[in-house]
């Protein structure tokens, strides 16, 4: 069985001479984020939400694999035994490369799934899933989804990568998500190459504009004519009735007069556009919770238990499950 067999929520597996890396950008998508700097290009080559998943019955599990690229300090690799988070690994970025080995709690064959770091660009070889290992084929999944969007959809500061967003909603919706959120970008800077080689999704969620207040506020006409031809050319290549838009989830430094007033204007703008266009909506200032425990810094970026719970809010997300 092939290395790349292993591998969903990605757009392609690159093989290369040392081991398989897997891409959730085409290569023309890649270079335009090189293009916006070492930390964007980072953000954008990261393994966010994608999943290693297999059949076996083997005790341990293993892999090895080389840190191409990172945008954080630590790595964390969670394992899910027939669809329970059964253990996590944490490994720091410094190392360069490792190896994860799990020990299986369940015995006999099942189902293991491993979410990849959503901190690192990473070359994996070295794969172990037993004898009888084998890959779990596309089949499962009941359809696919492109999920644009910033370091929110990312991941960025939930301290397992299976608890982010996308995966949330992965799990719960059995469908396979490309990860496309990159931390930092927004409407004003977003890729707008939406081809996706062989990978066809059906449907795409659009999570931007939190990142937009600094251009909302300085340059308006500028910006509002990027969004709306951003979205404009989303829907050239998806029909708007499978397009869904959440608009940015709330933020504690909205009461800044700097930081609400740019908010509510791109809020009003993406409601507009929605209506002008037929994209269906959903408010996320109405399903993030407004409470500071349940961001990582207190305002902005969900922790675990702020995706368990937005998670929990956008699961009927306009019947993008169906």
């Amino acid at each position: 069985m092939e290395q790349k067999a292993f591998f969903h929520n990605c757009l392609f597996v690159e093989e290369t001479a040392g081991g398989v890396i897997p891409r959730r950008f085409t290569q023309s998508q890649r270079e335009y984020w090189d293009s916006m700097g070492e930390v964007r290009a980072a953000r954008a080559r990261s393994c966010a939400g994608i999943t290693l998943r297999a059949n076996t019955s083997a005790e341990e599990i293993s892999f090895s694999y080389q840190i191409l690229s990172h945008c954080g300090e630590k790595l964390a690799f969670d394992l899910y035994e027939n669809g329970r988070l059964t253990d996590s690994a944490v490994h720091l970025a410094s190392g360069g490369r490792g190896n994860v080995r799990f020990r299986r709690v369940f015995t006999g064959e099942g189902e293991v799934l491993i979410y990849l770091p959503f901190t690192a660009e990473l070359l994996i070889n070295g794969f172990d899933f037993g004898e009888d290992g084998r890959a779990v084929p596309p089949g499962i999944f009941s359809g696919k989804i492109l999920w644009l969007g910033d370091s929110i959809s990312q991941g960025m500061h939930a301290s397992h990568p299976s608890q982010t967003l996308t995966a949330i909603l992965g799990r719960r919706w059995n469908v396979e998500i490309v990860n496309q959120g990159v931390g930092g970008c927004g409407f004003k800077d977003i890729c707008r190459d939406f081809s996706y080689g062989d990978w066809k999704p059906g449907q795409m969620v659009i999570l931007l504009g939190t990142n937009d207040t600094g251009p909302a506020l300085t340059q308006w006409d500028t910006y509002s004519q990027r969004l709306k031809g951003c979205l404009e050319d989303i829907c050239d290549t998806f029909q708007p009735e499978n397009v869904r838009m959440v608009t940015p989830f709330w933020r504690a430094d909205c009461i800044k007069p700097e930081i609400g007033e740019p908010f509510e204007k791109i809020c009003g703008l993406l409601r507009e556009e929605s209506r002008r266009l037929g994209i269906p909506l959903t408010e996320g200032t109405e399903v993030s919770p407004h409470c500071g425990d349940f961001y990582h810094d207190l305002r902005l970026h969900p922790n675990d238990m702020g995706f368990a719970v937005i998670g929990e809010a956008l699961q009927g997300l306009h019947g993008i499950s169906q």
